[in-house]
């Protein structure tokens, strides 16, 4: 049987290797500008920015100028639709 210091100890290492894991699957993942997010909702740009605005959809994320959001979430609101 695994004692709480040993325990502890794996607990540890599992999480770290959940993060690594996620932080590893957000890099391959491709990334979708505003102009092409939009037209997969097939709506206008400026549209998207106020939904955004409004909350309906995350905020970008940022990388220097370029905003993007990750393929998955992208989907998963097409989906929704």
């Amino acid at each position: 049987m695994v004692k709480g210091k040993d325990s502890d100890l794996l607990q540890a290492i599992f999480n770290e290797v959940q993060v690594l894991k996620k932080t590893f699957t957000q890099q391959n993942e491709r990334r979708v500008g505003r102009a092409e997010f939009a037209k997969l909702l097939n709506i206008e740009p400026e549209t998207l920015d106020a939904r955004i605005r409004e909350g309906r959809y995350t905020k970008p994320h940022k990388d220097g100028r370029k905003s993007y959001w990750l393929n998955s979430y992208v989907q998963s609101v097409v989906l929704d639709i």
